[in-house]
């Protein structure tokens, strides 16, 4: 018998639907400024969700810097890559009007990813982005980017689409072992899985990389609820049970 590998799986689980229907919703208003908002716990798949989609609908997708955090200019020079712009502006006022015009002639939707690290200003950089250009923001953090943007009036009054993603169910981590594995587990296994992550995919993920390990190395396709807590413990400990 030969070993079970793990291969990259997407999962399309009710966070991703709903953050279809979300980008849905946003282009009902083409034509004018505005944002969606995106939050949520760690591990819940608001990243890769975002990545997937942009991927597959020609969006703009940039992860913010931590390093930008002290330089408006260098988040601008930053964006203006990621749409385009090859050789930015090393001034704050014609690289803010490169964007614009290039936003303005290319008006796809441009996600924001872990905007809340950044100070609440570079939520009025986007602001006035997209109210000069129309093109949609896509803002995408933890749970503290819904209380960021209540914070800023102006900011909440555009941003027309929110959605918090939920932790994940149980029925993502069958599909996510099946589809990456191919194993099939048990519901209780997978209740197991679940219930240990907290919601959290990335535990699940850790977890089974574990269960996979112990089900190579005792050489059996019969997985077990007693493998599942070894392997939850694994994850935990860095072993391998």
């Amino acid at each position: 018998m030969g070993k079970v590998v793990i291969k990259p799986a997407f999962i399309n689980t009710k966070n991703v639907r709903n953050f279809s229907a979300m980008m849905d919703g946003l282009a009902l208003a083409e034509g004018e400024g505005r944002m969606g908002a995106v939050y949520g716990a760690a591990g819940r798949g608001k990243t890769r969700t975002a990545q997937v989609f942009a991927a597959n609908n020609d969006c703009r997708y940039l992860r913010v810097a931590t390093v930008w955090r002290g330089s408006e200019l260098e988040f601008l020079r930053g964006l203006a890559k990621e749409i385009g712009i090859v050789s930015p502006p090393h001034r704050k006022g014609p690289c803010f009007a490169a964007l614009v015009e290039n936003l303005v002639a290319d008006p796809r939707p441009v996600m924001v990813d872990e905007i809340e690290k950044m100070p609440k200003t570079y939520l009025d950089i986007i602001r006035d982005l997209t109210d000069l250009s129309a093109a949609p923001f896509v803002l995408i953090g933890e749970e503290e980017l819904k209380g960021m943007l209540q914070d800023h009036a102006r900011a909440w009054s555009r941003t027309y689409q929110k959605l918090e993603f939920a932790p994940i169910a149980v029925g993502d981590v069958l599909f996510y072992a099946s589809d990456a594995t191919g194993l099939k587990l048990t519901t209780e296994v997978a209740g197991i899985l679940h219930n240990a992550s907290g919601g959290d995919f990335r535990v699940v993920r850790r977890d089974i990389i574990a269960l996979v390990q112990i089900i190579n190395a005792r050489g059996t396709r019969e997985i077990t609820e007693e493998m599942a807590r070894i392997a939850v413990k694994a994850g935990l400990s860095g072993g391998k049970g």
